[in-house]
Protein backbone atom coordinates (compact mmCIF):
# COMPACT_ATOMS: atom_id res chain seq x y z
CA UNK A 1 0.00 0.00 0.00
CA UNK A 2 3.02 2.50 0.68
CA UNK A 3 4.17 1.96 -2.65
CA UNK A 4 0.61 2.38 -4.47
CA UNK A 5 0.68 5.63 -2.46
CA UNK A 6 4.12 7.01 -3.87
CA UNK A 7 2.94 6.17 -7.24
CA UNK A 8 0.07 8.02 -6.90
CA UNK A 9 0.44 10.77 -10.23
CA UNK A 10 0.93 7.26 -11.84
CA UNK A 11 -2.03 5.92 -10.98
CA UNK A 12 -3.83 9.32 -11.23
CA UNK A 13 -2.16 10.16 -14.61
CA UNK A 14 -3.40 6.67 -15.73
CA UNK A 15 -6.68 6.70 -15.30
CA UNK A 16 -7.21 9.92 -16.45
CA UNK A 17 -5.52 8.62 -19.84
CA UNK A 18 -8.37 5.81 -19.69
CA UNK A 19 -10.83 8.77 -19.29
CA UNK A 20 -9.94 10.64 -22.30
CA UNK A 21 -9.43 6.95 -24.48
CA UNK A 22 -12.58 5.57 -23.66
CA UNK A 23 -14.01 7.91 -26.35
CA UNK A 24 -11.44 9.80 -27.92
CA UNK A 25 -12.54 8.10 -31.44
CA UNK A 26 -15.91 9.81 -30.99
CA UNK A 27 -17.45 13.15 -32.21
CA UNK A 28 -18.87 14.19 -28.50
CA UNK A 29 -15.76 12.59 -27.12
CA UNK A 30 -16.24 13.34 -22.88
CA UNK A 31 -19.55 14.35 -23.80
CA UNK A 32 -20.76 10.75 -23.88
CA UNK A 33 -19.95 10.49 -20.06
CA UNK A 34 -22.97 12.86 -19.16
CA UNK A 35 -25.15 11.13 -22.76
CA UNK A 36 -24.60 8.09 -21.84
CA UNK A 37 -26.76 7.49 -18.59
CA UNK A 38 -28.99 9.95 -19.46
CA UNK A 39 -30.02 8.11 -22.56
CA UNK A 40 -29.99 4.53 -20.26
CA UNK A 41 -32.22 6.99 -17.93
CA UNK A 42 -34.63 7.54 -20.81
CA UNK A 43 -34.82 3.98 -21.82
CA UNK A 44 -36.15 2.99 -18.38
CA UNK A 45 -38.17 5.68 -18.12
CA UNK A 46 -39.99 5.02 -20.87
CA UNK A 47 -40.61 0.90 -19.90
CA UNK A 48 -41.25 1.05 -16.42
CA UNK A 49 -42.00 4.71 -15.67
CA UNK A 50 -44.34 4.91 -18.96
CA UNK A 51 -45.35 1.35 -20.57
CA UNK A 52 -45.67 -0.19 -16.93
CA UNK A 53 -46.21 2.09 -14.89
CA UNK A 54 -43.95 1.88 -12.22
CA UNK A 55 -43.71 5.33 -10.93
CA UNK A 56 -47.38 5.30 -9.55
CA UNK A 57 -47.73 6.69 -6.41
CA UNK A 58 -43.98 8.64 -6.76
CA UNK A 59 -44.56 12.28 -7.82
CA UNK A 60 -40.74 12.18 -8.21
CA UNK A 61 -40.01 9.27 -10.24
CA UNK A 62 -37.52 10.72 -12.70
CA UNK A 63 -35.65 11.42 -9.56
CA UNK A 64 -35.75 8.31 -8.19
CA UNK A 65 -34.60 6.59 -11.15
CA UNK A 66 -31.75 8.81 -12.20
CA UNK A 67 -30.33 8.44 -8.36
CA UNK A 68 -30.62 4.62 -8.57
CA UNK A 69 -29.32 4.08 -11.82
CA UNK A 70 -26.27 7.10 -12.01
CA UNK A 71 -25.00 5.29 -9.08
CA UNK A 72 -25.56 1.91 -9.92
CA UNK A 73 -23.88 2.41 -13.36
CA UNK A 74 -20.58 4.09 -11.37
CA UNK A 75 -21.06 0.23 -9.61
CA UNK A 76 -21.63 -1.93 -12.54
CA UNK A 77 -18.32 -0.01 -14.74
CA UNK A 78 -15.76 -0.83 -11.92
CA UNK A 79 -17.12 -4.55 -12.28
CA UNK A 80 -16.88 -4.27 -15.94
CA UNK A 81 -13.42 -2.36 -15.75
CA UNK A 82 -11.72 -4.85 -13.29
CA UNK A 83 -13.12 -8.15 -15.38
CA UNK A 84 -10.32 -6.38 -17.65
CA UNK A 85 -7.57 -4.30 -16.13
CA UNK A 86 -5.18 -7.06 -15.68
CA UNK A 87 -5.97 -9.11 -18.60
CA UNK A 88 -5.80 -6.03 -20.74
CA UNK A 89 -2.54 -4.42 -19.28
CA UNK A 90 -0.65 -7.75 -19.78
CA UNK A 91 2.40 -6.34 -22.07
CA UNK A 92 2.53 -3.41 -19.03
CA UNK A 93 2.81 -6.00 -16.21
CA UNK A 94 5.39 -8.16 -18.10
CA UNK A 95 7.59 -4.86 -18.83
CA UNK A 96 7.03 -3.10 -15.60
CA UNK A 97 7.31 -3.39 -11.73
CA UNK A 98 4.48 -1.85 -9.68
CA UNK A 99 1.44 -2.96 -7.37
CA UNK A 100 -0.48 -4.78 -9.76
CA UNK A 101 -3.32 -3.18 -7.69
CA UNK A 102 -2.94 0.14 -9.42
CA UNK A 103 -4.95 -0.96 -12.60
CA UNK A 104 -7.70 -1.90 -10.68
CA UNK A 105 -7.73 1.20 -8.72
CA UNK A 106 -7.04 3.27 -11.85
CA UNK A 107 -10.65 1.86 -13.44
CA UNK A 108 -12.01 2.34 -10.30
CA UNK A 109 -10.96 5.62 -10.29
CA UNK A 110 -12.04 6.41 -14.14
CA UNK A 111 -15.71 5.34 -13.24
CA UNK A 112 -15.46 7.64 -10.31
CA UNK A 113 -14.79 10.69 -12.21
CA UNK A 114 -17.69 9.67 -15.15
CA UNK A 115 -20.03 9.38 -11.93
CA UNK A 116 -19.01 12.89 -10.51
CA UNK A 117 -20.10 14.56 -14.32
CA UNK A 118 -23.37 12.70 -13.80
CA UNK A 119 -24.23 14.94 -11.21
CA UNK A 120 -24.81 18.27 -13.57
CA UNK A 121 -27.28 16.52 -15.78
CA UNK A 122 -28.78 15.04 -12.52
CA UNK A 123 -29.26 18.02 -10.75
CA UNK A 124 -30.66 20.21 -14.06
CA UNK A 125 -33.46 17.50 -14.25
CA UNK A 126 -34.38 17.07 -11.31
CA UNK A 127 -34.23 20.56 -10.28
CA UNK A 128 -36.47 21.76 -13.22
CA UNK A 129 -38.92 19.26 -12.89
CA UNK A 130 -39.24 18.39 -9.25
CA UNK A 131 -37.24 21.35 -7.78
CA UNK A 132 -34.79 18.98 -5.79
CA UNK A 133 -31.53 21.34 -5.94
CA UNK A 134 -28.68 20.99 -3.65
CA UNK A 135 -29.76 21.33 0.05
CA UNK A 136 -28.97 21.16 3.65
CA UNK A 137 -28.81 17.27 3.33
CA UNK A 138 -26.27 17.34 0.34
CA UNK A 139 -23.32 16.41 2.74
CA UNK A 140 -24.32 12.98 2.69
CA UNK A 141 -22.77 12.40 -0.64
CA UNK A 142 -19.58 12.83 0.47
CA UNK A 143 -19.85 10.13 2.69
CA UNK A 144 -22.01 8.18 0.37
CA UNK A 145 -19.48 8.67 -2.34
CA UNK A 146 -16.54 7.44 -0.29
CA UNK A 147 -18.00 4.17 1.12
CA UNK A 148 -19.40 3.47 -2.07
CA UNK A 149 -15.87 3.93 -3.93
CA UNK A 150 -14.18 1.44 -1.01
CA UNK A 151 -16.56 -1.21 -1.88
CA UNK A 152 -16.01 -0.36 -5.77
CA UNK A 153 -12.50 -0.80 -5.25
CA UNK A 154 -12.93 -4.24 -3.38
CA UNK A 155 -15.43 -5.34 -6.11
CA UNK A 156 -13.18 -4.97 -9.05
CA UNK A 157 -10.67 -6.63 -7.23
CA UNK A 158 -12.35 -9.33 -6.88
CA UNK A 159 -13.91 -9.83 -9.83
CA UNK A 160 -10.00 -9.44 -11.54
CA UNK A 161 -9.09 -12.52 -9.33
CA UNK A 162 -11.70 -14.53 -10.88
CA UNK A 163 -11.65 -13.27 -14.26
CA UNK A 164 -7.44 -13.76 -14.36
CA UNK A 165 -7.36 -17.43 -14.21
CA UNK A 166 -10.87 -18.15 -16.01
CA UNK A 167 -11.39 -15.66 -19.05
CA UNK A 168 -14.61 -16.81 -19.42
CA UNK A 169 -16.04 -15.19 -16.54
CA UNK A 170 -15.26 -11.70 -17.79
CA UNK A 171 -18.34 -12.85 -20.47
CA UNK A 172 -20.69 -13.04 -17.84
CA UNK A 173 -19.61 -9.91 -15.69
CA UNK A 174 -22.13 -8.20 -17.74
CA UNK A 175 -24.90 -10.69 -17.26
CA UNK A 176 -24.57 -10.94 -13.72
CA UNK A 177 -24.66 -6.80 -13.28
CA UNK A 178 -28.49 -6.67 -14.88
CA UNK A 179 -29.69 -9.28 -12.73
CA UNK A 180 -28.76 -7.40 -9.55
CA UNK A 181 -29.49 -4.19 -11.57
CA UNK A 182 -32.85 -6.30 -11.26
CA UNK A 183 -32.86 -7.14 -7.68
CA UNK A 184 -31.27 -3.79 -6.91
CA UNK A 185 -34.06 -1.10 -5.97
CA UNK A 186 -33.11 1.23 -8.77
CA UNK A 187 -35.74 1.23 -10.64
CA UNK A 188 -38.81 0.28 -7.75
CA UNK A 189 -38.64 0.74 -3.92
CA UNK A 190 -37.78 -2.95 -2.45
CA UNK A 191 -40.76 -2.18 -0.07
CA UNK A 192 -43.05 -1.03 -2.45
CA UNK A 193 -43.07 -3.92 -4.60
CA UNK A 194 -42.38 -6.30 -1.78
CA UNK A 195 -45.53 -5.74 0.63
CA UNK A 196 -46.94 -9.03 0.11
CA UNK A 197 -43.57 -10.93 -0.29
CA UNK A 198 -42.24 -13.38 2.84
CA UNK A 199 -40.80 -11.74 5.24
CA UNK A 200 -37.40 -13.34 4.94
CA UNK A 201 -36.76 -12.55 0.86
CA UNK A 202 -37.73 -8.94 1.93
CA UNK A 203 -34.62 -9.16 4.59
CA UNK A 204 -32.65 -11.08 2.29
CA UNK A 205 -33.05 -8.33 -0.18
CA UNK A 206 -32.38 -5.64 2.05
CA UNK A 207 -28.75 -6.98 2.59
CA UNK A 208 -27.95 -6.20 -1.03
CA UNK A 209 -25.15 -3.64 -0.80
CA UNK A 210 -26.93 -1.22 -3.41
CA UNK A 211 -30.01 -0.97 -1.10
CA UNK A 212 -28.24 0.64 1.36
CA UNK A 213 -26.14 2.84 -0.84
CA UNK A 214 -29.00 3.41 -2.54
CA UNK A 215 -30.65 4.68 0.37
CA UNK A 216 -28.30 6.98 1.22
CA UNK A 217 -27.94 8.62 -2.45
CA UNK A 218 -31.27 9.17 -2.47
CA UNK A 219 -31.24 10.92 1.40
CA UNK A 220 -28.60 13.17 -0.28
CA UNK A 221 -29.92 13.81 -3.48
CA UNK A 222 -33.59 14.13 -3.18
CA UNK A 223 -34.16 14.75 0.99
CA UNK A 224 -35.20 10.96 1.26
CA UNK A 225 -35.66 9.48 4.42
CA UNK A 226 -32.29 7.51 5.46
CA UNK A 227 -33.09 4.74 7.90
CA UNK A 228 -30.08 3.76 10.43
CA UNK A 229 -29.16 0.18 7.67
CA UNK A 230 -28.89 2.29 4.95
CA UNK A 231 -25.77 3.87 7.06
CA UNK A 232 -24.51 0.82 8.63
CA UNK A 233 -24.97 -1.30 5.62
CA UNK A 234 -23.20 0.98 3.62
CA UNK A 235 -20.08 1.22 5.44
CA UNK A 236 -19.89 -2.02 6.33
CA UNK A 237 -19.98 -4.07 2.72
CA UNK A 238 -17.41 -0.88 2.16
CA UNK A 239 -14.97 -1.53 4.79
CA UNK A 240 -15.47 -6.33 4.30
CA UNK A 241 -15.19 -5.66 0.13
CA UNK A 242 -12.79 -3.70 0.40
CA UNK A 243 -10.04 -5.85 3.03
CA UNK A 244 -11.27 -8.90 1.43
CA UNK A 245 -10.44 -7.45 -2.01
CA UNK A 246 -7.09 -6.12 -0.94
CA UNK A 247 -6.22 -8.94 0.99
CA UNK A 248 -6.44 -12.22 -1.43
CA UNK A 249 -5.53 -9.80 -4.46
CA UNK A 250 -1.94 -9.85 -2.53
CA UNK A 251 -1.72 -13.33 -2.20
CA UNK A 252 -2.22 -13.91 -6.31
CA UNK A 253 -0.29 -11.08 -7.23
CA UNK A 254 2.86 -12.95 -7.51
CA UNK A 255 1.43 -15.21 -9.81
CA UNK A 256 -0.11 -12.92 -12.47
CA UNK A 257 2.69 -13.36 -14.61
CA UNK A 258 2.34 -16.95 -15.04
CA UNK A 259 -1.41 -16.50 -15.70
CA UNK A 260 -0.81 -14.17 -18.01
CA UNK A 261 1.64 -16.02 -19.98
Amino acid sequence: MAEVWRRRDFVWHLAMGMVRARHNSTTLGLVWWLLDPLLLGAVFLLVFGVILDTRRGDPNYIGFLLSGLFAFTYTRQTMTSGATAITANAQLIGTKRFPRLILPLSAVIESAVAFAFSFVPFYLIAGLTHGDWPGTYTWILAPALVMQTMFNLGLSLLVAQLVIPIRDIGNLVSYLSRIWLYVSPVIFPLDERLRNAPAALVTLLHFNPMAALLGLYRGALLGREIEPYHWWGSAGWAVVTLVIGVLTFRRIEPRLARYLD
